[in-house]
């Protein structure tokens, strides 16, 4: 059979085009020349630099593209598979996954199916990408198959990446199995597992990403260091440290070398524990393997340093590593800046930034923040002021946040009228204050009583289209409440509501306290019940607020019946309420059931606290019962519950006005033993000894220390 024949100016022509392609040297204005060129001559045999040039096209200008494939289609030449292929990667890329559909649709018409698995592909990842994953696995398992076209690794591997993309990754974990179960000739790589192992440890399934690991080595499949190195990353962040070392023991096994990222996940995660020799094992297999430290390990070095209250170590590294040839990082700088704002060493940290400078890092806003939020702990107005003005010199205008802690500084000071001047300043600059300005200047005028000033702040927010929420809301109703103005706070409450806001369990408190502050138990109860019926869950502190307000007002009775309903309900109480009950009970003599309380603490899983044992232990002094006092303190101690100052005080206090000495000497002997510090009211009561003139028959009886206050001149 004879060649058909092609024009020499056609052939060159085409060689000029591939040849150049080939070697990446045509850019899209040439190819839309020789396109134009290429189509006036082209014949059948042409479909392949046509191709060329209509990759170079989609590559940049992925619309165009399309448009190329319609005057193809017009001409004489016939688009071939690979020319589908490129055609569906350019409506995908152009964001027309209608047109991809419609070109996959000529595909298979044509019967170019048995080449259409890179086509597919595109069209996969362009559905993946649009979290339409679900349709992507439609078209896998059911429509690839139905014409032939057996998905492959690539496939799936889309899958995949796309389900683990949409936090699906146990949804990926049973495509992989099923994969493995059908045990056809398309089995999950590395890539498969690497992919779905990532994804598990972003959802925090650590235990289920360590179980796929496992499953991984069964199978048979070699992991990477980037399976290794997911894998130990997980174990550590979950304090799992025996599992990272046997995944890293495997890798030295293996002779797979653990890079830079894998040792910082175990140095990291040692340090979280406070393991710092193990830390130093780590740097000395780092350096045995080769593998040197980076800025990221130095700064982990820095950070659990600084967080330790050691600055100067910390330094030192951050100027080895400079030393180094390291460069440190923004994050680094303020890793110890932050260090130097909890040591309050402002003059290190003006000098650090100043440092940033002349090596050519520019402070961000985040790192001015660190030094304003210090200075504004220290309500060090004029030094605030000072480092705006610095941070505009270099370039740099104060945000949102660095004005908000101004804001704030000042408002905790009372000075709402500098406040509000740097509010306007906040304005006069284009900058839009958002919800933590506005409810830190609520607060602020909440607190001065300025209420005509909130209103006007709570109209402005609304104008500039901010809505508030329930922290905003609340800040308004506590400031209410704790001036006796609950029906106001019910309003603001009911406006909450009204403005589509929904209430938290915090809200509700807050309005029941001040209902139980004035008195008005049964409208706080009523509170409570709607709280229930709304579908919000009461926590300990909505009882205890209950419990007190009732015990307050002596309705010891009704405060019980909110203790059985905790008790007997889902949420658990806390020894505050506890405390609050037994106190109540026996400030109204009933000592019994008090008794029976403090014993059911620990059927309900808590520990007798030193609030606790104090209000009973002074009942029983109090009754006269004074050996069961002190067996009661033994049992504290032996328990793990150690006396304070304010318990021993207070026990001194109720013996000697029993007119036990030689007792409260005991406990000022404790006093002293644990370095504690006297109250008033309790050496007003030792001077008192002195008045009945035995003074001097009780110096035998009190420490040392005490015999002062017996022998004062009481006249």
């Amino acid at each position: 059979m004879s060649r058909r024949f092609v024009p020499v100016g056609r052939r060159i022509l085409e060689q000029n085009i591939k040849a150049p392609y080939h070697a990446g040297d045509i850019g899209t204005e040439d190819a839309l020349h020789l396109f134009d060129e290429l189509l006036q001559v082209a014949g059948r045999s042409s479909i392949h630099a046509i191709n060329c040039l209509l990759t170079v096209v989609c590559r940049d200008c992925p619309a165009l593209g399309v448009s190329l494939f319609n005057r193809i289609a017009r001409s004489k030449v016939a688009p071939c598979s690979i020319t589908y292929a490129i055609l569906v990667d350019c409506c995908c890329r152009a964001g027309r996954l209608d047109l991809g559909h419609t070109a996959m649709g000529h595909i298979i018409k044509m019967g170019f199916t048995a080449d259409a698995m890179i086509t597919f592909s595109h069209l996969l990842k362009a559905i993946c990408a649009e979290n339409k994953t679900s349709y992507a696995m439609d078209i896998v398992l059911r429509i690839m198959p139905m014409f032939n076209c057996v998905p492959n690794n690539f496939s799936y591997n889309i899958l995949f990446k796309g389900l683990c993309n949409e936090r699906r990754s146990q949804e990926a974990l049973e495509l992989i199995h099923m994969m493995v179960h059908h045990g056809g000739s398309c089995q999950p790589n590395v890539v498969s597992y690497n992919t779905v192992v990532d994804g598990l440890l972003k959802e925090g399934e650590v235990g289920k990403a360590y179980t796929l690991f496992s499953e991984m080595l069964r199978q048979g499949i070699s992991p990477d260091v980037v399976t290794c190195r997911s894998i130990i990353s997980g174990m550590c962040k979950v304090h799992a440290m025996d599992k990272a070392e046997e995944v890293l023991q495997q890798m030295l096994d293996r002779r797979i070398l653990p890079d830079v990222a894998t040792y910082n996940s175990l140095i990291h995660g040692y340090y979280l524990l406070g393991q710092c020799e193990e830390v130093d094992r780590i740097f000395k297999e780092m350096s045995r393997n080769g593998v040197q430290p980076n800025v990221v390990t130095y700064t982990i070095q820095m950070d659990y340093l600084c967080k330790s209250g050691r600055c100067a170590e910390a330094r030192k590294i951050f100027d080895s590593m400079i030393s180094l040839g390291q460069k440190p990082d923004v994050y680094t700088y303020s890793i110890l800046l932050h260090g130097y704002a909890m040591e309050k060493s402002f003059h290190d940290m003006h000098c650090l930034i100043d440092l940033m400078v002349e090596n050519g890092i520019a402070p961000d806003h985040h790192v001015y923040n660190i030094l304003i939020s210090a200075c504004a702990q220290e309500e060090m107005v004029s030094d605030v002021m000072h480092i705006f003005t610095k941070m505009r010199q270099q370039g740099l205008n104060p945000n949102v946040a660095n004005y908000g802690v101004v804001v704030n500084l000042l408002c905790s000071m009372g000075r709402m009228d500098d406040a509000m001047y740097q509010y306007n300043q906040m304005i006069t600059e284009g900058l839009d204050p958002d919800i933590i300005v506005f409810s830190t200047l609520i607060s602020g005028f909440c607190s001065c009583g300025a209420w005509e000033r909130v209103h006007e702040i709570f109209s402005e927010m609304l104008n500039r289209g901010i809505y508030p929420d329930t922290v905003f809301f609340n800040i308004i109703m506590d400031h209410l409440c704790k001036e006796g103005r609950v029906m106001e706070a019910q309003d603001i409450f009911d406006l909450m509501v009204h403005m589509g806001v929904k209430p938290f369990v915090r809200d509700y408190n807050t309005l029941i306290h001040g209902y139980c502050l004035v008195g008005k138990m049964d409208e706080g109860r009523k509170l409570l019940d709607n709280m229930c019926s709304s579908g919000l869950k009461p926590d300990d502190f909505t009882y205890s607020i209950l419990i007190d307000g009732y015990s307050m007002k002596g309705r010891i009775d009704d405060a019980l019946i909110v203790v059985r309903e905790l008790l007997d309900g889902k949420v658990g109480p806390s020894i505050i309420t506890f405390n609050i009950m037994i106190g109540a009970l026996l400030k109204g003599g009933r000592k019994e059931e008090a008794k029976d309380l403090f014993d059911g603490i620990w059927a309900k899983g808590l520990v007798p606290d030193v609030v606790t044992y104090s209000l009973m232990i002074q009942k029983l002094i109090e009754e006269g019962s004074l050996q069961e006092s002190d067996d009661l303190f033994l049992s504290m101690e032996k328990n793990g519950c150690a006396a304070d100052s304010r318990m021993l005080n207070a026990i001194v206090r109720s013996l000697l006005q029993k007119g036990d000495v030689p007792r409260a000497g005991t406990y000022l002997s404790k006093v002293d033993e644990r370095s504690f510090t006297l109250e008033g009211s309790t050496a007003t009561l030792l001077t008192a000894l002195a008045s009945g003139r035995k003074g001097h028959e009780y110096k035998g009886l009190l420490p040392e220390k005490y015999h002062s206050f017996l022998e004062q001149d009481t006249g």
